[in-house]
């Protein structure tokens, strides 16, 4: 688990010079969005935990049982792809409003989608994730142990518990 926040910290040291150059006049600013020990009712088969449509990248990993589904929306060709890494998970090709992805699902995985845009639906619990870019993000954690369901945190603001009402966010402005 340390070795992910660490790569996530590194990688948004790593994006600084683009954040500061997209401050330039003309240039909407890139967003990031971190959720930590995420869990939501209905474990694999509920309601999503975090929904994120974002042009940029999307890194995570699941420690407990989660099903991710990632869309690249358009596919674009020359522009990355999905990819997940662990032992325990299981993939399945998926179809969201005519779009082809990909379903990954299982526990102790690392998960990305980067360079384009992309649609990442998270369910279960044990979940981590960073994103970044321009786009939206929908939050909901569990409504039966709402202070033990997770945080989050958009555009560097202070982390706060996960809503046991569904939220939306925009992630960067422009």
């Amino acid at each position: 688990m340390r070795r992910i926040l660490l790569s996530c910290a590194i990688l948004g040291v790593a994006l600084l010079p683009a954040a500061a150059s997209a401050s330039v006049p003309g240039h909407a600013k890139v967003g990031f969005l971190v959720v930590r020990r995420a869990a939501g009712d209905g474990g694999v088969h509920g309601k999503p935990v975090v929904t994120v449509v974002v042009h940029g990248f999307v890194l995570g990993s699941v420690s407990q049982e989660a099903r991710v589904d990632i869309y690249q929306v358009p596919p674009s060709a020359g522009q990355g792809g999905p990819a997940v890494a662990g032992g325990d998970v299981s993939t399945k090709a998926k179809k969201w409003r005519g779009f082809s992805g990909k379903e990954f699902s299982g526990s102790g995985f690392r998960f990305r989608a980067m360079g384009g845009y992309y649609r990442v639906v998270v369910r279960g619990s044990g979940i981590y994730l960073f994103a970044g870019g321009h786009g939206n993000v929908t939050l909901q954690g569990s409504s039966f142990a709402p202070r033990a369901d997770g945080t989050y945190s958009v555009d560097g603001r202070r982390f706060r518990s996960l809503p046991t009402r569904m939220l939306n966010r925009k992630i960067g402005r422009g």
